[in-house]
């Protein structure tokens, strides 16, 4: 089943990602615009969006490498720490 999810997780971050010209990370306005056409019903108006982009933008480049994303579609669901 997590493989399912994966699959479907890096299918959304490639779709994305290639519209910026790249397969192996996106732009925070690229994840942002991601994270609200394709998981809106997880964003409610106390999360604080911003605030776990820079956490989990470990190398601090402005990009969110799949990985990165991963981390932060488990904190914005719920499944992850």
């Amino acid at each position: 089943m997590e493989h399912l999810v994966t699959d479907n997780l890096l299918k959304y971050f490639t779709q994305y990602a290639l519209t910026e010209g790249s397969t192996s990370a996106l732009s925070i306005d690229g994840l942002k615009n991601l994270l609200q056409k394709e998981f809106a019903q997880y964003l409610k108006d106390s999360f604080s969006l911003d605030n776990i982009i820079k956490m989990l933008d470990k190398d601090n480049d402005g990009r969110v490498s799949f990985d990165e994303f991963v981390m932060i579609i488990k904190r914005i669901t719920g499944t992850g720490q």
